[in-house]
């Protein structure tokens, strides 16, 4: 096993280093990574949504923060310092609440509503920098700030389509004497009926706003921010239930408040980045560098690491590991390939040009000088063409029969082996060095 872990980490080293200098001209060697001095930072975008809660003298619709009404928030801040330990950020949130009591004992406590707010806040957000000195992907945060929101409406559901709901003791809901139950649509204005005496109803409300949460890093221009803010406000009568209301349901002199639990996306679209790349004049190598990592004897742009043709021609165009462009394929390079369209599969002389079937012929006729078995090797294939490659029936010729020993009308491969040892072996072979050549044709043409 601790082969295998070696192997490995060595095979990933090479492709690591061969990486490093793929396709390598010197560009990739002069290029170098420098932080940015005193960059420009500028406002980043943040959106997000949550949950937004109620808490007053009625009931909140759910029982956690990660429930409740659906409300979305959009932000914009800017980092503040060199450090970047505070920011300023300005929100809008749309969004809206509910609240409901239900009691039996006291028919007049079966109220509910939903509001519609729009608010409008600047806070100022500290990420705790001082303690974590060093750059974190998560990091916590506090904020507080100042909101002014607007209701846009602010209804509560009394009534369905049958008439108004009636409450009894034994828990009932009656309409007209009839049992019913609540639609739970808010069809009617708090404002306008006015039911506790209190003319103090405002649009617009200003609050306090807190803010806790982690921002999480994805990248250097990308945080996700998971937070909750608790929204205190200057007001008592969203929920239509205040100190100042002279009849019916009259509540406490605390101020109505909700939060909103949220996650935004936050994305720095217009900064300078932290750092560059710049390019070097002059590549800063010391010490024991190894040069033949940056070596190009051709010159062709291509490093000799790469490099499969190591003497290209000053001036030919070479594909990506330094061979010279061939773009018919027929091993001859197009500078000097008098063909360069030529046929796939056709058989080319050394200039490119495709070959006729007599000048292939030619060629393998022609006499060769004998040598010695120890400066020979065989290589077993064939090539399709020799004076046998005309013949329609090819039979073994006279002088070849006796090699046939199984008698099967053919010369086998053991059988032309055979014939070659004792040529080269003994004096009982009666061939010539011609009869041989003739013999390694023929074989190929069966």
């Amino acid at each position: 096993m601790r082969l295998i872990k070696k192997i490995t980490l060595l095979l990933i080293l090479i492709f690591s280093i061969q990486l490093l200098f793929a396709q390598g001209g010197y560009e990739e060697l002069l290029m170098r990574e420098v932080e940015v001095e005193n960059p420009v930072y500028m406002p980043v975008i943040g959106l997000g949504a949550g949950f937004i809660n109620y808490y007053g003298e009625l009931k909140n619709d759910t029982k956690n923060i990660l429930q409740g009404n659906p409300s979305y928030r959009f932000n914009v801040y800017m980092p503040l310092g060199k450090k970047h330990y505070w920011k300023a950020n300005l929100n809008v949130l749309f969004g809206t609440m509910s609240g409901y009591e239900r009691s039996y004992s006291d028919t007049s406590k079966n109220l509910n509503f939903m509001a519609e707010i729009t608010s409008f806040g600047i806070n100022f957000e500290y990420n705790f920098g001082h303690l974590f000195k060093s750059e974190r992907m998560l990091r916590p945060f506090l904020s507080i700030g100042a909101e002014y929101f607007s209701i846009s409406s602010n209804n509560t559901d009394i009534n369905n389509s049958l008439g108004a709901y009636q409450y009894f003791p034994d828990g009932t809901i009656r309409v007209n004497d009839q049992l019913s139950k609540r639609d739970y649509n808010y069809e009617t204005p708090i404002e306008k009926i006015n039911r506790f005496g209190n003319d103090s109803y405002s649009q617009g409300v200003p609050a306090l706003v807190a803010d806790a949460g982690i921002d999480f890093k994805i990248s250097n221009r990308v945080i996700l921010k998971i937070a909750t803010s608790l929204h205190y406000t200057f007001y008592d009568q969203i929920d239509d239930v205040s100190s100042s209301n002279t009849k019916g349901r009259i509540g406490d002199s605390k101020r109505d408040m909700f939060s909103m639990s949220y996650a935004s996306i936050n994305i720095d679209l217009f900064s300078d980045p932290k750092t560059k790349m710049i390019e070097e004049l002059f590549m800063d190598i010391t010490g024991d560098f190894d040069y033949n990592l940056i070596a190009d004897n051709d010159h062709d742009d291509v490093l000799d690491l790469n490099d499969d043709c190591f003497d290209t021609p000053a001036g030919v165009e070479v594909d990506s590991v330094g061979c010279p462009i061939d773009l018919d394929r027929d091993g001859v390079a197009d500078y000097i390939d008098k063909d360069p369209s030529s046929i796939t599969g056709a058989i080319v002389n050394e200039h490119g040009v495709q070959m006729t079937g007599d000048e292939i012929l030619a060629g393998l006729l022609q006499s060769y000088t004998a040598v010695g078995r120890s400066e020979t090797y065989m290589i077993p294939i064939g090539l399709g063409w020799s004076k046998y490659s005309q013949m329609s029936n090819v039979e073994i010729p006279e002088k070849f029969k006796k090699l046939d020993i199984d008698n099967d009308n053919y010369i086998s491969f053991d059988e032309l082996l055979k014939a070659i040892n004792r040529f080269f072996d003994s004096d009982e072979s009666d061939f010539k060095p011609d009869d041989i050549y003739e013999l390694n044709d023929f074989f190929f043409a069966q």
